[in-house]
């Protein structure tokens, strides 16, 4: 149903050590036509500043020539996954990542609130769980409204990953409790024409639905979102494709008759099957 997948790490992530020719390789014995290369570029990371830094000309190099090599075998877009954080609105270096024009897509993405990895549990301490996903989406508001440039905003309600040490039940957000603070993000979405992904990671890492799942899915839908790509978010090449056919069922379930793919930052419609 599904033959893209938007959401991908490579040897150029400090996360992740899989090498783009298995990568490609993979993704073509998958079955798959397309595929965005979204290597991580989060400035200011907490804990690890250099962590997801990224040699963004040699990024550039390498994978224009993977792209001329597998012409006519894979369709290869060049994108990033920017980690975004308030106060990096006015650096000169993101928002030139931002307007550059060798970038096929950008991922905007949330993985810190108040400058507090979320991945390190910290952030959830002397807090309910509501404060702390309040404080979350929060966040990623005030990221999307400060940035331009971004094609989707990424993963949005991942905060369910993380709070274990916490909280038993860290998977579960009262989407209603939340209702107004998600309406405010993807109406700003809408407006700046800015779409969301389905980032299928979740069903890998113990959850059973995506990230977002079928309430937010079903509420952009009805405000009259269209722009949304599909990702594995895979940072081994056998995880690559994984959940978007899931994926695409469930984008027809929430009223959506096509998904998107970029090329050189403009959107284009694919016909779910």
């Amino acid at each position: 149903m599904c033959r893209s997948d938007y959401h991908i790490h490579s040897e150029f992530s400090g996360d992740c050590e899989e090498k783009l020719e298995l990568i490609f390789e993979s993704a073509i014995k998958k079955g798959l036509k397309e595929v965005a290369i979204t290597d991580h570029l989060d400035l200011d990371y907490p804990g690890n500043k250099k962590m997801f830094d990224l040699n963004f000309k040699r990024y550039i190099e390498i994978l224009k020539e993977y792209r001329d090599k597998y012409k006519g075998r894979l369709e290869i877009k060049i994108g990033l996954e920017l980690g975004l954080q308030p106060h990096l609105k006015d650096d000169k270096f993101l928002n030139e990542i931002l307007s550059s024009k060798e970038l096929d897509f950008i991922i905007g993405s949330t993985h810190c609130v108040e400058k507090k990895e979320l991945d390190k549990d910290e952030f959830f301490s002397e807090k309910t769980k509501d404060e702390s996903h309040k404080l979350y989406f929060d966040e990623v508001y005030k990221n999307i409204r400060a940035f331009n440039g971004v094609s989707v905003c990424g993963h949005l309600d991942f905060v369910k990953r993380y709070g274990k040490k916490y909280f038993k039940d860290h998977r579960k957000i009262n989407y209603p409790v939340h209702g107004e603070a998600i309406d405010k993000i993807l109406k700003v979405l809408i407006r700046k024409e800015m779409g969301l992904e389905i980032n299928t990671s979740g069903y890998r890492y113990g959850g059973s639905d995506s990230t977002p799942n079928e309430y937010i899915l079903r509420r952009y839908s009805e405000l009259g979102g269209k722009i949304i790509t599909l990702g594995s978010d895979a940072h081994r090449s056998e995880d690559i494709g994984e959940g978007l056919d899931k994926a695409c069922k469930l984008l027809k379930n929430c009223g959506f008759n096509s998904y998107s793919i970029f090329n050189k930052k403009q959107v284009q419609f694919k016909k779910i099957n």
